[in-house]
């Protein structure tokens, strides 16, 4: 194993148990939970705050009608290596909402947060085979009837 894909190949294939298929509109595809991916990196790297940690800078942009909330995300992990900032995004307030007049989504900036974090980790190696699509094509169907996913 290459010395470069160590942390990659350690951390890359998934527990299905903690895989689910989304459906928004006409996109399908494969999410991971969250949660699974923080307990990977403490199996990692050891205890968050201790072995690693992320630092998040909160930013939100106005554009007509539109707040968005961006969290910029940074991994840090050993003594010195990191990664980031990585962007996660999602709408805060919006005013005139065509159906709903104003809406607002208090849970924005945590939702920002996961999605930063999540893409982050992705980019080390975790859970790469979701990221990969290997969830997502006719060879992942084959795999699950097989017993292999």
């Amino acid at each position: 194993m290459s010395e470069n894909l160590q942390l990659w190949n350690s951390v890359s294939q998934s527990n299905s148990k903690y895989l689910k298929k989304v459906n928004i509109g006409a996109r399908s595809f494969t999410s991971i939970d969250p949660h699974y991916q923080i307990r990977s990196a403490t199996e990692a790297f050891g205890p968050l705050g201790d072995g690693w940690r992320y630092d998040v800078e909160y930013k939100y942009i106005t554009h007509g009608d539109v707040t968005m909330c961006i969290a910029e995300v940074t991994i840090i992990h050993g003594t010195d290596n990191q990664y980031g900032p990585v962007a996660g995004c999602r709408t805060f307030i919006h005013m005139n909402h065509p159906k709903r007049g104003t809406v607002i989504n208090e849970d924005a900036p945590k939702m920002a947060l996961t999605d930063g974090l999540t893409k982050a980790l992705s980019h080390l190696g975790f859970n790469a085979d979701v990221f990969l699509g290997e969830h997502d094509n006719k060879y992942a169907a084959e795999a699950k009837e097989k017993g292999d996913w």
